[in-house]
């Protein structure tokens, strides 16, 4: 039974819509847990914990947000434990599009080991967008072991 950790960023509501899309998707592996984690205040302690992940956040200048770069410092000191888990990265921009390089490029440092191609969507996902996140999702949840 994997335990997905769905962890993001997100200040005008468009990149946890994706994350919740995301969620639904693992959440059709039969037994699949499911956490969402908002940044900043989600605990890292309880994140390492999970066998994949989600990661995702706005595009900002072409980069993550801070709170998500923050995620990853932290999450270095627990390469050990992170090392081989998969993970999927996902994103909302408002003409950018870039940020699932840093996604991928940070999850990379941590250990994680990606599952699916990420996806990225502008603005607020509407409903072209929906199946693609339910099934990177799905996707995950399976990698995960379920």
């Amino acid at each position: 039974m994997p335990k997905i950790a769905v962890i993001y960023y997100s200040k005008t509501g468009n990149t946890r819509k994706l994350a919740e899309l995301i969620a639904e998707g693992c959440r059709k592996v039969p037994g699949c847990q499911v956490e969402m984690m908002a940044l900043p205040e989600s605990d890292l302690q309880a994140a390492v914990q999970a066998d994949g992940f989600a990661i995702g956040s706005p595009d900002y200048f072409s980069y993550m947000a801070g709170h998500v770069k923050t995620f990853y410092d932290d999450a270095l000191a627990h390469k050990a434990a992170l090392t081989g888990k998969p993970y999927v990265a996902f994103g909302t921009h408002g003409g950018g599009a870039r940020v699932l390089e840093s996604l991928e490029r940070l999850s990379r440092a941590v250990g994680l080991s990606q599952a699916a191609p990420g996806i990225i969507c502008q603005g607020a996902p509407g409903a072209a967008d929906a199946e693609p996140a339910r099934a990177l999702g799905e996707a995950l949840a399976k990698a995960a072991g379920g």
